[in-house]
């Protein structure tokens, strides 16, 4: 059992690196803010149907095809919902160039958030957030301040910080937002 564990975390670390270094490497894939004749080819391969809206389906598949080193879930549905403000289930092509800063974020957020998820159980406990305070803020937390950190990033109450309320909490102190116009 011991061996299956570490196998499986050996696994995991390997597609986390592997994950962490095509991203890398494609700089610049999705550059943000995109040259309009850019956005244009890319709303044309997630607007194939041609009704100038798009649904998180489509988003998903023009990423799967198109550019695999962002295909994460959890970043691409968060990237989804930061650029749905209205909360139609729709992204216009005005909001289509917010949702690649918003993709490209998250998707880093994504891999600090997975570097910080010692267990891999997509969430943040307490003592995960003390061990990698330093990661995630730039500095070390006394546990006083990790304390009231963790709660407030904690919305649901739930005892862990999911994906969700990591971005939430990280995106304030980042100052992200892609609306074109702020």
């Amino acid at each position: 059992h011991e061996k299956k564990k570490e196998m499986k975390t050996l696994l995991d670390d390997a597609k986390h690196e592997f994950g962490r270094r095509l991203r890398e490497e494609s700089v610049g894939v999705i550059e943000y803010p995109p040259q309009d004749d850019r956005l244009a080819s890319l709303w044309d391969l997630v607007d194939y149907n041609g009704n100038n809206m798009t649904t998180l389906a489509e988003l998903d598949k023009m990423i799967v095809e198109n550019y695999p080193q962002y295909d994460n879930k959890p970043a691409i549905m968060r990237a989804y919902h930061a650029t749905d403000r209205n909360k139609n289930g729709f992204i216009t092509k005005s909001e289509f160039r917010n949702f690649l800063g918003y993709l490209d974020y998250f998707t880093k957020l994504w891999d600090k958030f997975e570097k910080i998820d010692d267990n891999n159980d997509r969430r943040i406990d307490y003592n995960e957030m003390i061990t990698h305070s330093e990661e995630i803020f730039g500095r070390k937390l006394s546990p006083e301040a990790a304390s009231v950190l963790f709660h407030t990033m904690d919305r649901n109450n739930g005892g862990k910080v999911l994906f969700y309320e990591f971005c939430a909490h990280m995106a304030v102190l980042d100052k992200k937002d892609f609306t074109v116009g702020k």
